[in-house]
């Protein structure tokens, strides 16, 4: 795949159309050269023509020409067409953030580095929730249109990322309540994974990936990724095992993936496809041989020229809700479909569901619960904050569906969100996405809804810094009781410090939260010896809470639904405690590009850090500024002790001495990883607090 074609291709699949033809960016080598650095021009250029290769190949080793390209930007960080396809490759990898500062360096350096320049500044302040900056830019992209063909089609593609925008500024100032968590390296890979599907009661997850089976596995043409291929993870006590790739009949040539389970699990359904479409296809279970049976095809009416993807049965088996891009019947782009099952047991032809559930752009993973009441989808349209969001709704009475419920934020962003599903109790939620601090490319999460009247608690990340806020602002101080709640179930166990022996424990307080309505349904404090013994309702997941001074906040769900409500379970915590000398990278701290200057998605995490000092008194802390070895070590220094300074700024204004802050800009000088890889620049650029007193 050319540049072009590569370029193209990316906005195609913006909005399912294509937005404009992007000419092919050069770096020439006479312009890369520099006339003041003699040294490393050889092995920079030698990484420009292979980070070219990778690059022209498509999405699939875009990362792969990113850390050749940011090799050779330490030798000239100033050339315009280098810095561009730096944030290209940023832009549709892991680190969208960081595509915005090479955009607008590029920009800065030659604005006229390529027509598309304004449409991607926008894309990368778009896909990082910088809603103004993305209209912004998205209206000066559109008033640079030239009279051609494509024109109209462009505009009005320009003006759905401007809705979307909108969509996504309002949906932001209404967040959902909601827990987040990766379901870890056993599940998820470096590559994409998705399309979680839960079958044999429960008892393991099949889902897809795109990681290599081999060192010979092929790539799509489309997109340069490994080929798709069916994964399973056995699921014992709520715990996900390791996955392993399945055997036959799932190891077909191409692209295959699982996209919809029988409500009995006798039977699955997979997408088998190659480059320019695919079908969906059944495959049978035979229990008396252990065996699955060949895929079939569901019927003529089911397949097409064009994809048909994702499926999901009705729970009597006689609707096939499906996903096709059949443009004869289609409302554009892909839409969901159903099909009935006639007297002959022979699926007949599918029924568009028509504009309320359908929208001019790409639906796309279809989904029912257990009861068939509920179905869930992704889709371009409706009410999008960008790219593919969520989307719930319910069967009414007389049989037609409800009006698209957007799931809102967090849990839609303006990246992909795609593949939700639940477990057989519709307790908890799957969904794939690509985010930051996941393990690359899309990952599977699982989402826990704590009731929508409440501020929003998310798990992307671990919160920051512990604190009982109430031990120096309450004058009566009273240790909690536990709230006295019809109990069937009887909880024990330590809170204990991770740096001291099995005897160290810590005084903490435990709250613990029913998910499903957001209320705490138990509240302790653990005894001097640190246990804790409290009381909940019944066997089930719940979310706790424990505040420690000088520890590390800790939020996350325990799994108690195999517990034996006759009998008392036991579950112990740990927590990180903070020493003289600790250093804690602050995680979610973010500036406006090539300055000082925090933006407000920094303020929850920093705000964590006051609320620390303000329950330790005594503790001085030093923040610092850090960053990779990449440009001028004069400009990195400024910049990384203008940060650091901008952070204690923000501390003191909120009421904290400022003789308990020190601030230090340390370049590059204190790196953690290895600059010559992406990850390791990414590590070392970074701001942390290191404890200099308590």
């Amino acid at each position: 795949m050319n540049s072009r074609k590569a370029v193209l291709f990316i906005l195609t699949i913006i909005l399912g159309t294509v937005l404009y033809g992007q000419e092919e960016i050069k770096i020439k080598k006479r312009e890369f050269k520099s006339t003041e650095q003699k040294a490393g021009f050889k092995e920079a250029w030698k990484s420009i023509k292979q980070g070219d290769k990778y690059y022209d190949e498509g999405f699939g080793t875009f990362n792969l020409a990113r850390d050749h390209y940011l090799f050779a930007h330490q030798y000239n960080g100033y050339n315009a067409e280098l810095n561009y396809k730096i944030g290209i490759c940023y832009l549709y990898g892991d680190d969208r953030h960081k595509a915005i500062d090479y955009f607008l360096r590029a920009y800065e350096l030659k604005p006229d580095v390529s027509h598309e320049i304004k449409l991607m500044i926008g894309r990368g302040y778009h896909l990082t929730e910088k809603f103004d900056h993305a209209i912004q830019h998205y209206r000066e992209y559109k008033s640079s249109l030239t009279l051609d063909e494509d024109i109209v089609s462009v505009s009005n593609a320009i003006d759905k990322l401007i809705i979307q925008c909108n969509n996504g500024k309002r949906l932001i100032q209404e967040p959902r309540r909601v827990i987040l968590q990766n379901l870890g390296d056993a599940v998820n890979s470096p590559y994409d994974d998705y399309n979680a599907r839960f079958a044999y009661g429960d008892t393991a997850l099949i889902f897809t990936s795109r990681r290599p089976l081999s060192r010979k596995s092929g790539r799509s043409e489309l997109d340069n990724k490994f080929f798709e291929n069916v994964y399973v993870s056995p699921i014992k006590n709520g715990s996900f095992g390791e996955a392993y790739p399945m055997d036959k009949p799932f190891d077909i040539k191409g692209n295959n993936s699982v996209v919809g389970v029988a409500p009995d699990g006798g039977s699955l359904f997979i997408y088998v496809g190659g480059e320019e479409g695919g079908d969906i296809q059944q495959v049978q279970y035979v229990p008396k041989k252990d065996k699955w049976k060949k895929p079939v095809s569901l019927s003529k009416y089911i397949g097409s020229d064009a994809a048909e993807t994702t499926a999901a049965l009705s729970p009597d088996g006689m609707d096939l809700y499906f996903v096709s891009a059949n443009p004869e019947l289609t409302n554009g782009g892909k839409d969901i479909f159903v099909s009935r099952l006639n007297a002959k047991g022979k699926w007949g032809a599918p029924r568009n569901m028509g504009s309320l559930i359908n929208s001019i752009y790409d639906e796309e993973c279809v989904y029912l619960t257990a009861d068939g009441n509920v179905m869930y989808f992704s889709s371009k349209g409706h009410t999008s904050m960008g790219g593919y969001d969520i989307f719930r709704c319910e069967k009414e009475e007389d049989g037609s569906w409800s009006v698209p419920e957007n799931l809102g934020y967090p849990i839609n962003t303006p990246g992909d969100e795609v593949f939700y599903v639940t477990d057989s109790s519709e307790t908890y939620g799957y969904f794939s996405t690509n985010r930051e601090g996941g393990f690359g490319g899309r990952d599977i999460y699982r989402v826990v809804v704590l009731g929508s009247e409440k501020e929003v608690v998310t798990l992307t990340k671990s919160a920051l810094i512990a604190g009982i806020e109430y031990m120096e602002k309450d004058p009566f101080l009273t240790i909690p009781e536990p709230l006295q709640v019809d109990t069937t179930l009887h909880i024990s166990g330590f809170v204990r410090d991770t740096l001291g022996d099995a005897d160290t424990v810590v005084m903490a307080s435990l709250s613990f939260m029913d998910p499903s309505t957001g209320e705490f349904v138990a509240k302790t404090m653990t005894g001097k010896d640190g246990k804790y013994v409290t009381r909940l309702p019944e066997p089930k997941m719940y979310g706790v809470e424990i505040n420690a001074t000088g520890y590390l906040y800790y939020l996350d769900i325990i799994d108690l639904t195999h517990t034996d409500s006759d009998q008392s379970g036991s579950v112990d915590f740990y927590l990180k405690r903070i020493e003289v000398g600790t250093k804690v990278v602050l995680d979610n701290i973010y500036f406006e590009t090539g300055k000082s200057v925090l933006t407000v998605d920094s303020y929850e995490a920093l705000d964590q850090v006051v609320r620390f000092l303000e329950n330790n008194a005594s503790v001085r802390l030093e923040i610092s500024g850090h960053t990779d070895n990449t440009g001028s070590l004069t400009v990195n220094k400024r910049l990384s002790e203008a940060r650091a300074k901008a952070v204690v700024d923000y501390i003191a204004d909120r009421g904290i001495a400022r003789s308990r802050l020190e601030f230090k800009g340390y370049a590059d000088s204190e790196p953690v990883a290895g600059n010559d890889t992406a990850e390791g620049r990414e590590m070392n650029r970074r701001v942390e607090f290191k404890v200099l007193s308590k």
